[in-house]
């Protein structure tokens, strides 16, 4: 039969002989004879386990027996019928859920093993023949190594795009581009800057220009500890990108030691409007969008700031 790759990730069904496949239908008639009781034995031995522990005490006992049914009848479609893709989609669903749940592969591997030790001791017993034993072993263990095998790659994979999605989460929360004021925008840089996130800084910085209508950026370096050629040319590149939207910068926050860096790697910033701190910064650019920044002397003069009439 043909397994549906969109369906299965481009998993297949165990790669079994004519004589492993009778083997593995001598299994299923074992195990689907001590099904429910093979299920109960194992949930008292996982009622202990810190993973599977409480996830089988939260769960309704209705929604247990559900997922059991299913769970056999994907089983005798796939072995005494040989309708695999139904079964592989599940695994791949499984693997999927267990990860977002925080279950580790370890966990699901313990599990596993509770089902294979209580179906091996009811195999032995209903296969007494060595010979008939041995292949009905050999094919249950192909059928377990291919469920891990899926199982584990689809973990994986789904832990490593939620890394990546709370990594992207994590740039875009430590680079924030803020509106001040109508026409004002300060984006705020800590940290270590490396290439992606230097790129990520521009896109969003532009992108807030754009939907914002900003005339003046405040670029506010106080919480960079360290800068080198390539976070000062990316620096330029973003001064120079906000200019070609009709935005003029202002770069605050450059201290002594980043300075001395800067001159001593030869970086040229005299393109850049540089103040000292991001108060000077933020006066700096509210008179250039036409605010007057005054001291506030009186209770009268609430707000300390002027928008001279035209």
């Amino acid at each position: 039969m043909t397994i549906s790759a969109a369906q299965t990730d481009g998993h297949h069904p165990p790669d079994l002989t004519s004589n492993e496949q009778h083997a593995l239908q001598d299994l299923w008639r074992v195990y689907d004879a001590n099904y429910e009781e093979i299920g109960e034995e194992s949930e008292r031995a996982l009622a202990a386990d810190p993973e599977f522990g409480p996830l089988i005490q939260g769960m309704p006992r209705e929604q247990m027996q559900a997922q059991s049914q299913r769970s056999r009848d994907l089983l005798s479609r796939a072995i005494v019928g040989g309708d695999w893709e139904p079964y592989l989609t599940d695994l791949h669903e499984q693997g999927a859920g267990y990860a977002q749940m925080g279950i580790s592969f370890i966990g699901w591997y313990r599990a596993l093993g509770v089902v294979r030790r209580l179906l091996m001791e009811r195999l032995t017993a209903a296969y007494p023949e060595p010979e008939r034993l041995i292949a009905v072993v050999a094919a249950m263990d192909k059928w377990f190594d291919n469920t891990m095998g899926i199982i584990g790659d689809t973990y994986l994979n789904t832990k490593e795009q939620t890394i990546l999605r709370q990594q992207d989460a994590i740039r875009e929360l430590s680079t924030p581009v803020l509106t001040l004021m109508d026409g004002l925008l300060l984006l705020p840089v800590v940290g270590v800057i490396d290439s992606h996130r230097a790129r990520q800084m521009t896109d969003q910085l532009l992108q807030a220009i754009h939907k914002h209508r900003a005339k003046v950026v405040v670029i506010d370096i106080t919480g960079v500890a360290a800068m080198d050629t390539m976070v000062a040319n990316h620096l330029i590149q973003a001064v120079d990108a906000a200019r070609l939207l009709g935005a003029s910068a202002i770069v605050s926050g450059l201290s002594a030691d980043v300075a001395q860096t800067v001159v001593r790697i030869g970086v040229d910033l005299s393109r850049l409007h540089t103040v000292g701190d991001l108060q000077g910064g933020v006066t700096d650019a509210m008179r250039r969008i036409g605010y007057q920044v005054r001291r506030v002397d009186s209770p009268s003069d609430a707000d300390g700031l002027e928008v001279p009439s035209s």
